[in-house]
């Protein structure tokens, strides 16, 4: 009885060496681009003054002015949005002098812009800086719906993982089959345009280069069975 006992646990290690697949690791990456069709930005107000009515009362003025201007300039209510309202009392830090007296009520506010009229950008800024914002931010430019992108762009990476497993597999005479895919996206920064401060211009636009096209890039991390 001892002897099958032992012939069997010597069968079972057997198949069980036999059945390790090896398997291969890789990364692929894949690229697409697509032109923008969407912009957004954030604009801020902050003001300050002794008085906290005083300071609420310039923030809502410079705000009002600004919005009725970029109506003006083509925007709708769905295209704005004011939000991250805060008012402080603090020590104002552009005084050389930090006593009690430096202490005022700072009020800030943020417009939020989004818009599909990319060639209205520089006219948004124009009216933004005639309105009084102090800071203009980074302006976006992007794809609203990438959608589409991503999947080509996923596909291409799934070939390239694939294209450089079978590269080391057929120096075996090996095939590859995926055991396992990790999907990561990259989503894409856009335009780096800043403006803080007051544009020192004439009324013109604010000049503003929109982007041709936007890269939008997927990788994945694959392992694949590498099989005869």
């Amino acid at each position: 009885m001892k002897k099958i006992v032992t012939s069997i646990f010597i069968l079972a290690s057997s198949i069980g060496f036999a059945n390790d697949t090896p398997t291969i690791s890789v990364t692929g990456t894949g690229t697409v681009s697509g032109k923008p069709d969407t912009f957004s930005l954030i604009a801020t107000v902050e003001t300050s003054d002794k008085e906290s009515e005083s300071a609420i009362n310039q923030n809502t003025t410079i705000i009002n002015n600004t919005v009725k201007l970029l109506k003006k300039a083509g925007l709708k209510d769905s295209n704005l949005k004011t939000e991250n309202y805060t008012l402080n009392y603090r020590t104002d830090y552009n005084t050389n002098n930090n006593s009690n007296s430096d202490m005022k009520y700072f009020v800030r506010n943020q417009i939020t812009i989004t818009s599909s009229d990319l060639k209205n950008a520089g006219d948004i800024l124009t009216a933004l800086n005639k309105g009084g914002v102090n800071n203009i931010g980074e302006v976006n430019f992007y794809i609203a719906d990438r959608k589409e992108l991503e999947n080509k762009a996923y596909k291409l990476a799934y070939e390239d993982a694939k294209s450089k497993a079978s590269l080391i597999a057929n120096l075996e005479n090996l095939n590859v089959t995926p055991k396992n895919i990790d999907l990561n996206f990259n989503s894409p920064r856009t335009l780096p345009f800043m403006l803080n401060g007051s544009f020192k211009g004439d009324s013109a636009p604010i000049p503003v280069t929109v982007p041709s096209n936007i890269e939008v890039t997927a990788s994945l991390n694959v392992t694949f069975y590498m099989e005869k």
